[in-house]
C-alpha cells in the first residue's frame, strides 16, 4: 500500500523504538512511547471515526501525540494557536466542520461550542490497551492550514498525506536529515514551517525539541535550550535568523539554519554565514511547505540584497514563470511564480473557498497554482522572488492581506474610512501602517485596536496609525497610496 504519514512513522517506531522522538521542557518520549500515546488518545476520542479534529494546545509532547493520533484515525487536524483571538479560532473550526477539539483545561472555556477532549499535563498509558487500527490513507487530507487569500478572507488549505510524505523525503535528501539530528520546534502551528519542523523530523527518524512559549520569546533562554538539547537544525523566518546573527556564537551542535516565509537579506546573516550553512527556502501552504532551497554560503545575493530562492527540492513540484495569459516568459524576464506537480494541496476549505481562483489548468492540461508572487528564472537556473502582485505581505513569516486588516478596522464605530499599507525597514522586514479617517472628534485608538484584536492576531495589527481628514484618491476614485505620508522605521530590533 502507498505510505501515509502514520505508516511511515510506524516504520521508524519498529526500526528504532527507543530513539528519542520528542523532547519538551517537562519530558522526553521515544518513538515507541509516542506511538503508545497515540493509541491512548484515539481510545479517548469522543467521535468513533472523525473526519476533522481541531487542536488548540500549548506546544508540547502531548500536542505532537494529538496530531499523530488524528492522522492515524484517518482524520485531518486543524491546529490553531491558543493565543489567537477567540472569534478567529471559532470561525476556523466551524468552517472546517470539526467533530471535536483536543485542548487543555486552560482553553476549554473559550471552546465551549465544541465537543472536547481535554488533555492533562501527562498522557497516562494504559498497559492493557492493544494497538488500534490505522485508518489513515495516502489520498486523505492530513491537515488544514489557514492562510490569507487575495480577497482578504482567511482560507483553509487542505493538504494530503501523500503530499507530506513527498515533502519529508525531499527534505531528508536536501538537508541530509538523519537520526543524529535534533530539530528545533520554534514556529507557530498556523505556519508552514511548523509542518516542516514536525514531519521533516518525525518522518526521518530525528528528534523534535519543543521549547515553551516563554523560552521561544527569550533569545538567551532559547540559546540555552538549543545547547542543552543538542539542537542541530533550526528552521525559521528571517526575523529569527536576524536575532541569532547578533549573538557571539551559535551553540556548537547547530549544523544548519533554514530561512523560510519571507525574503532573506544578506546583511541580516553576515555573522551566521561564517559559522554554519544557511539555506534560503520558498514555498506557500498550497505547495506543501518548502518548494525550493538555496545555499547562501556558496551563492550570491541579488541587486536588492536578497538571496535567490534557489531550485525545486523535489521532483513532485516544479516552478514555472508565466505571464498574465499563463504563457511562459523567457529566462531573466519577470512573471508570476507558478507551481505545478503532485506536491500541490488538494483544495480549499471554508466559506470563501469559491472566491479563490489560483488553481488553473494550462495549455498542456497540467494543474497549476498561481502564487501571486512575481519572480524570474536566473541565468544559472536558480529562481528569485521579487515582490507580490497584490496587497499580501509577510509579517514575521506569516501571510497578511491588508484588505483583511482594513475590514477588521472598519468594524469599529471610531473609523469612518481607512487603508493599510506595508513598508519595509532598513533590515528588509515588512511592517504595517494604518491610515485612518476618524468618525468622531473624540477618536480613541485603544478602542479601535481592542475591536481589531477580537478578529486578528497581534501580528496583523498595524505598528503605526496615522490620522487623516480624508484619504487621497486618484482619478478613478481609488486610494492613491503614493500620496500617503510615509512612516519610516529604522529596523532596530527591540
Amino acid at each position: 500500500m502507498e505510505p501515509t504519514i502514520y505508516s511511515r512513522f510506524k516504520e521508524l517506531v519498529n526500526n528504532d523504538p527507543d530513539h528519542p522522538a520528542v523532547i519538551d521542557e517537562r519530558s522526553c518520549v521515544t518513538y515507541a512511547g509516542l506511538d503508545r500515546m497515540v493509541d491512548t488518545l484515539i481510545a479517548r476520542f469522543p467521535s468513533f471515526i472523525p473526519a476533522r479534529v481541531g487542536i488548540v494546545m500549548d506546544h508540547s509532547v502531548e500536542m505532537i501525540a494529538s496530531i499523530l493520533a488524528v492522522i492515524k484515525s484517518g482524520a485531518a487536524f486543524v491546529a490553531v494557536e491558543p493565543d489567537f483571538p477567540p472569534g478567529r479560532t471559532v470561525n476556523f473550526l466551524v468552517e472546517c466542520g470539526i467533530d471535536f477539539v483536543i485542548t487543555q483545561e486552560a482553553y476549554a472555556n473559550r471552546l465551549y461550542d465544541f465537543k472536547q477532549l481535554i488533555i492533562g499535563k501527562e498522557i497516562h498509558i494504559d498497559p492493557a490497551l492493544h494497538p488500534l487500527p490505522d485508518r489513515s490513507r495516502a489520498d486523505r487530507t492530513a491537515y488544514i492550514m489557514y492562510t490569507s487569500s487575495v480577497t482578504g478572507f482567511p482560507i483553509g488549505v487542505a493538504v494530503g498525506n501523500r503530499q507530506v510524505i513527498n515533502f519529508a523525503e525531499a527534505f531528508k535528501h536536501t538537508f541530509n536529515v538523519s537520526g543524529d539530528d535534533v530539530m528545533l520546534q520554534y514556529s507557530a502551528c498556523v505556519m508552514n514551517i511548523y509542518i516542516e519542523e514536525v514531519f521533516g523530523t518525525l518522518l526521518n527518524g530525528a528528534t523534535l525539541a519543543v521549547p515553551s512559549a516563554a523560552t521561544r520569546n527569550d533569545v538567551d533562554a532559547l540559546l540555552h535550550f538549543i545547547d542543552e538539547w543538542y539542537v542541530s537544525i533550526i528552521s525559521g523566518f528571517p526575523f529569527l535568523l536576524m536575532e541569532l546573527d547578533k549573538v557571539d556564537a551559535l551553540p556548537q551542535t547547530v549544523r544548519l539554519l533554514i530561512s523560510s516565509g519571507d525574503t532573506l537579506h544578506a546583511s541580516s546573516i553576515e555573522h551566521l554565514l561564517e559559522q554554519v550553512p544557511v539555506y534560503n527556502t520558498y514555498g506557500p501552504a498550497e505547495g506543501t511547505v518548502g518548494v525550493t532551497s538555496y545555499c547562501c554560503n556558496e551563492g550570491y545575493s541579488l541587486m536588492d540584497g536578497n538571496f535567490p530562492i534557489g531550485k525545486p527540492i523535489s521532483a513532485s513540484t516544479d516552478i514555472l514563470i508565466l505571464d498574465d495569459d499563463l504563457q511562459p516568459v523567457s529566462d531573466g524576464s519577470e512573471g508570476e511564480i507558478c507551481l505545478v506537480g503532485d506536491g500541490l494541496a488538494e483544495c480549499y476549505i471554508g466559506d470563501h473557498r469559491n472566491d479563490q481562483h489560483p488553481f488553473v489548468c494550462i495549455d498542456d492540461g497540467r494543474r497549476v497554482f498561481r502564487t501571486g508572487d512575481i519572480g524570474c528564472k536566473l541565468e544559472d537556473g536558480n529562481y528569485s522572488y521579487l515582490r507580490r502582485k497584490d496587497s499580501e505581505v509577510n509579517i514575521l513569516g506569516k501571510k497578511v492581506v491588508t484588505g483583511e486588516v482594513e475590514r477588521a478596522m472598519r468594524t469599529s464605530d471610531e473609523v469612518e474610512d481607512c487603508t493599510v499599507v506595508h513598508y519595509v525597514d532598513e533590515q528588509g522586514a515588512a511592517y504595517l501602517v494604518a491610515y485612518v479617517v476618524p468618525a468622531t472628534r473624540s477618536f480613541r485608538l485603544s478602542w479601535v485596536k481592542n475591536k481589531m484584536a477580537q478578529y486578528l492576531p497581534a501580528y496583523m495589527i498595524p505598528e503605526f496609525f496615522v490620522l487623516l481628514k480624508k484619504l487621497p484618491v486618484n482619478a478613478a476614485g481609488q486610494v492613491n497610496h503614493q500620496a500617503l505620508p510615509v512612516v519610516l522605521k529604522d529596523g532596530t530590533l527591540g
